[in-house]
């Protein structure tokens, strides 16, 4: 497996399962914060999901 390859499953997988640990973690302790943090979680999946498009599509 390449280097590039186990980077892009880092970014698309286990980053995105550590901030949402966090992110519950947060929402637990303060509940009104929901809303944004919310709205941030899915900002960052959204850019993570586009990273891993592009870069399947430019190495295929």
């Amino acid at each position: 497996m390449t280097l590039t390859a186990l980077l892009l499953i880092t970014l698309l997988f286990v980053v995105p399962l550590l901030v949402g640990g966090g992110v519950l973690a947060l929402l637990l302790h303060r509940p009104t914060w929901a809303t944004p943090v919310t709205a941030a979680l899915a900002a960052m999946m959204l850019m993570a999901s586009v990273v891993g498009v592009l870069v399947a599509v430019t190495r295929s």
